[in-house]
């Protein structure tokens, strides 16, 4: 975090709770009540379907509820983001890059800990010769307990709140305010004068007075859904791109029964891929809780049903997360419109097939997947007929854990919303900090590019003070 480091002080605004590894339960109801935006009810809708998307809520932001997986930026997006984009115009990107993997202890963590729901997809993969490997994560202190999309209880995950905001806490320059709500940030034009809001009082979700902040310089990091609505009820957006361009990772699942015992709980949430990126997709196994995964089953309700769930301490789970290369999102002031591209169709389907294929090859009785009125698959030819590439999405149970774009980054005012500086076009002292600057789709988990553009805009806009 630079500002500190440049002698600056620094307050740090969050809707959220600032909790403790202690405080979170073992519920998903308690976590997605605090620890996610809107609830966990927060989606995207249009005539293509319906995709929820997922985010964070709390000091430390999505990482408190992501599996900590780690990738670099690939070298393909970031060679087209510097120069379609003017992005990083330092050049210095990879170094920042490895300075967060180093802060957040990027590590694969022990296989003793993965859990059979990792090694059994691995020992399909392996059977089929797929490209793959162990997922490397932020995660050193790792327990294998199976809970990050609830708040990881160890402390084992290095979350934003337990790294670098910690670190900046210890220079004694840092404040962080937790439940308070930015809803308005006055300006004169060109120049922000504060960031004012509303006090929320933790249990009943309610305000309980207002605030205001007044700075030299300001950084929004309300994400690619909170970021553009801020900006656009403050009267600060820029253009017309304000909003737009916002892209996903849509996944969707696939879940393998054994005749072995595989209890998907237990072991790293998310441990294994299978690298298809130059398809467009990657296979990632996952966990969820019992009732996300009774919801994620594409069966109606009944006997099947019922023996399917009975069938859970034997069932492995993974999915596949789709680049997004044509789905087209906008970020309106109450809602999130999608239409939903027909390759990222054909891409997610073409990675369920090839799930299937690896839960077949690590010997699985039948595999059920996300897509309505497909039915129990006992065999690949099954899966073919019904998971073939003209099933409409419709039908696709998907998710979406990483939004991106909204205010995009770019060189040229009219085309973009922020300059390579983060700066908002327009503005002397107003700087958007997280994935809505990302200039297109990223086609990997974000955390880390997300931590590093957060290093590279914080050090410019200290360098402005």
């Amino acid at each position: 975090m630079p500002w500190p480091n440049a002698g600056h002080t620094v307050a740090v605004i969050e809707e959220g709770r600032h909790w403790r590894p202690a405080q979170f339960q073992r519920s998903n109801p308690w976590a997605l009540r605090n620890l996610y935006q809107d609830q966990g009810a927060r989606a995207a809708m249009g005539t293509g379907g319906f995709l929820p998307v997922n985010g964070g809520k709390g000091v430390g932001g999505s990482t408190l509820i992501n599996s900590a997986i780690s990738f670099k930026t690939p070298a393909s997006v970031l060679k087209g983001w510097r120069e379609n984009s003017g992005f990083n115009p330092k050049g210095d990107f990879e170094r920042l890059l490895d300075e967060v993997w180093s802060t957040v202890g990027v590590i694969v963590n022990p296989e003793p800990i993965q859990g059979r729901n990792n090694t059994i997809f691995k020992q399909g993969a392996e059977a089929l010769g797929l490209k793959g490997g162990w997922l490397e994560r932020g995660a050193p202190g790792c327990t294998g307990c199976g809970a990050c999309q609830i708040g990881c209880p160890s402390g084992g995950k290095n979350s934003v709140d337990r790294t670098f905001l910690a670190k900046a806490l210890h220079t004694n320059r840092v404040g962080v305010y937790a439940d308070c709500r930015v809803e308005d940030l006055p300006h004169d034009g060109a120049r922000v004068s504060s960031a004012t809001g509303r006090l929320m009082e933790p249990n009943a979700q309610a305000p309980a007075g207002g605030f205001e902040v007044k700075a030299k310089r300001f950084v929004l990091s309300g994400g690619p859904i909170g970021s553009p609505r801020l900006l656009k009820r403050a009267g600060l957006a820029p253009n017309e791109h304000v909003g737009q361009h916002l892209h996903f990772h849509p996944a969707a699942g696939v879940f393998g029964a054994f005749d072995e015992d595989i209890l998907h709980w237990k072991g790293v949430s998310q441990g294994y891929y299978v690298d298809a990126w130059d398809e467009g997709y990657l296979l990632e196994t996952s966990t969820v809780t019992p009732d996300l995964h009774y919801v994620g089953l594409g069966l109606p309700f009944g006997p099947e049903l019922n023996a399917v769930m009975a069938d859970l301490r034997k069932t492995a789970s993974a999915g596949a997360m789709v680049h997004d290369e044509d789905t087209v999102g906008v970020v309106n002031a109450n809602s999130i419109s999608l239409e939903f591209g027909d390759g990222d169709r054909r891409r997610m389907l073409a990675g369920l097939r090839r799930c299937a294929e690896v839960y077949f090859a690590a010997g699985a009785r039948y595999v059920v997947s996300s897509v309505a009125g497909a039915g129990v698959m006992r065999d690949m030819a099954q899966v073919n007929a019904q998971l073939h590439e003209d099933v409409s999405f419709s039908r696709i149970t998907a998710i979406s854990s990483h939004p991106m774009g909204t205010c995009r980054t770019g060189d040229d005012p009219a085309e973009s919303v922020v300059d390579p500086s983060g700066l908002v076009w327009g503005t002397d002292n107003l700087h958007v900090a997280d994935a809505s600057v990302f200039p297109s789709s990223l086609g990997v988990n974000p955390q880390i590019t997300v931590m590093a553009c957060g290093l590279m805009i914080g050090a410019e806009a200290a360098a402005r003070v």
